[in-house]
């Protein structure tokens, strides 16, 4: 019988985008000669770090919203990427409530406020700063990838995630987390059956994060989870050695990071368990089966 699914997706699974919360170069240009037109914007601005400090970030989000509305004249006037910091924080505070209501069970607000995220990165949006535009339409659409695969529409899923990886290759090295889309399209495929592809990008998840481990602390190891993942498909593609190897590698990882309680250590410890068990039988099998084999061979 084929293993039951376990590969797991990336830590953290969607990404509601990174963003500095001080303030932005907005401020200084409103400062500066002629620039008053600005200050509702740097006002909005100084609200939304505020209230998303706070964890407010439905309000955040109305208040960047309600000064484009009320100052829509202005922005239509503006032809440069001086108010690219005000877009690229909609454009977090949109993906932020997006993951919140997707947790929530709420899939039909979700969804709203990830299509509000794909258009406002929309590359005819000319006054965002290209190069942070692409990075946060990335993580709009591996976002998008997880709630499609949540709602059990799996090829609209992997059809959002290939995206995101297209982007992250073309950002030189600007998104933050390629490896986790890698480890999200190794679980979607491998939830497909599609298990020598889902062993490809655990492995190129495993290669970049190698390349650069991820910094500070995590609530899982996603070079545990890596080789975890490589482990699972080496096993559904009956590799037993080469998935006993990746597991163990795993664990060791695992236990140094997260410690023997936490709950990926123990899954990992029963993976091992479970396949080292079956892998015994299957040799004990063999043994008992040799005898036989020998004497139908000599006939």
């Amino acid at each position: 019988a084929p293993p039951a699914p376990r590969c797991l997706r990336a830590a953290a699974r969607g990404r509601p985008g990174r963003m500095d919360l001080t303030m932005s170069s907005l401020e200084d240009d409103a400062l500066g000669a002629g620039g008053s037109h600005l200050q509702p914007f740097v006002d909005a601005e100084r609200e939304f770090v505020q209230l998303t400090e706070h964890g407010d970030h439905d309000a955040a989000v109305r208040c960047l919203e309600s000064v484009l509305r009320q100052e829509q004249a202005s922005v239509q006037q503006m032809h440069d990427t001086v108010l690219s910091t005000l877009f690229e924080r909609l454009a977090v505070g949109y993906n932020t409530l997006g993951m919140k209501y997707l947790k929530e069970g709420r899939p039909e607000v979700s969804c709203k406020f990830f299509e509000k995220a794909e258009a406002l990165t929309d590359p005819a949006n000319l006054h965002m700063n290209p190069e942070s535009r692409l990075v946060l339409r990335a993580v709009t659409y591996n976002n998008m990838g997880c709630f499609y695969k949540s709602m059990g529409k799996l090829h609209t899923s992997l059809q959002f995630l290939r995206k995101a990886k297209n982007l992250e290759e073309k950002s030189n090295g600007r998104c933050e987390n390629p490896a986790g889309t890698h480890l999200n399209l190794c679980a979607l495929l491998s939830q497909m059956g599609k298990h020598a592809e889902a062993l490809d990008h655990s492995r190129k998840a495993l290669a970049l994060l190698e390349a650069n481990p991820p910094a500070g602390s995590s609530s899982e190891s996603l070079i545990g989870v890596a080789y975890f993942n490589m482990g699972a498909e080496f096993e559904h593609l009956r590799k037993t050695l080469d998935a006993l190897w990746a597991y163990d590698r795993a664990h060791q990882i695992c236990l140094s990071e997260l410690g023997e309680d936490h709950a990926l250590s123990k899954k990992i410890s029963e993976c091992l368990v479970q396949l080292r068990a079956k892998s015994n039988k299957k040799k004990h099998g063999d043994a008992a089966a040799a005898p036989g084999a020998a004497a139908l061979h000599h006939r």
